[in-house]
């Protein structure tokens, strides 16, 4: 019995020498690093934010998107079969942007990417890698993406919560900027993953912290002379902490369905007014002949916005 007693203890002794060696590895590494790794920061550089591109011309109608879908180690099971039936299920929904999140596992992401340019018209990808783990934002679109910037979110859960993985991910907001074909201008697509809630109270603090910081990112970012439109999973219903970043940055949520926590929007612009042509929520579960086919473990959502340059 002894014996049995000190194997569980060495055992013990061992899985907790190996958390404090991944947490001090990590605050070592944050120490040196600023967590941003392959997309710059600075959005003060952006050459069009500089030398504005000129608004649009003429109406356009634009198909975006919304979804997390839970490419994740552990917790996200059937990743590649998943990854093929989201590019399969896009196909059809023809979008013109998507805005995913938890797109961590880099395998299951080259992979999505790699369907999604054989099964739909986005060809143009780019990830935000950021943290310890990366931040699992990922922009694809159908026309090309001419710039990128990235905002790691300075509030953020400890990173020694390694089971909740927020803390190691370097959560933040991801930016394209969009060229319409035809040399019909540019529009703006900001996407995030805000902190989720693990039945903690506090952090709804931080995550007001992160609507704040996006709200200042996307103020100070985005072209004023052009469309900008906000995507993601913010952990957040439109009345608790994503008030902060609404009102913030001045959105107009341009979505005909009711949804939770994920939501697509426009930044009000007075050279353009907004119409919601059509909205869809993508399901979690869709069915196949064997039966039900998980997708994510939530709702995606697709809309149709018309933005109009105003007269």
């Amino acid at each position: 019995m002894t014996y049995v007693i000190l194997r569980v203890l060495g055992a013990v002794g061992i899985a907790l020498l190996a958390l404090i060696t991944l947490a001090l590895g990590y605050v070592g590494w944050a120490v040196t690093h600023n967590g941003h790794v392959g997309v710059d920061t600075n959005f003060a550089d952006s050459p069009l934010l500089k030398n504005p591109p000129a608004p649009l011309a003429a109406p356009v109608t634009l198909k975006l998107v919304t979804f997390n879908i839970q490419a994740t180690w552990i917790v996200g099971t059937n990743r590649p079969a998943r990854m093929r039936a989201i590019a399969e299920y896009l196909g059809p929904l023809d979008p013109d942007v998507v805005g995913f999140q938890e797109c961590l596992v880099p395998a299951d992401r080259d992979l999505l990417i790699s369907e999604m340019k054989k099964q739909t018209r986005l060809q143009y990808n780019q990830y935000y890698p950021s943290g310890s783990l990366g931040s699992g934002v990922l922009i694809s679109s159908a026309f090309p993406i001419k710039e990128v910037w990235f905002h790691r979110y300075e509030a953020i859960a400890p990173a020694w919560k390694f089971w909740e993985g927020d803390g190691l991910a370097g959560k933040g907001m991801g930016l394209a900027r969009i060229e319409l074909p035809g040399g019909a201008g540019y529009f703006d697509f900001f996407d995030t993953h805000a902190q989720a809630g693990y039945g903690n109270a506090n952090y709804k603090v931080v995550r007001k912290q992160e609507m704040a910081e996006a709200a200042q990112f996307i103020t100070g970012a985005r072209c004023a002379s052009i469309p900008a439109f906000v995507a993601g999973d913010f952990n957040s219903r439109q009345d608790t902490e994503l008030k902060t970043l609404i009102e913030g940055a001045g959105l107009e949520r341009i979505m005909s369905v009711d949804s939770s926590i994920d939501h697509i929007f426009a930044v009000r612009n007075p050279h353009y007014r907004f119409e919601v042509v059509e909205s869809l929520q993508i399901p979690a579960t869709i069915q196949r002949e064997g039966g039900p086919f998980e997708l994510s473990d939530h709702n995606g959502y697709f809309t149709v916005v018309r933005a109009t340059p105003a007269s």
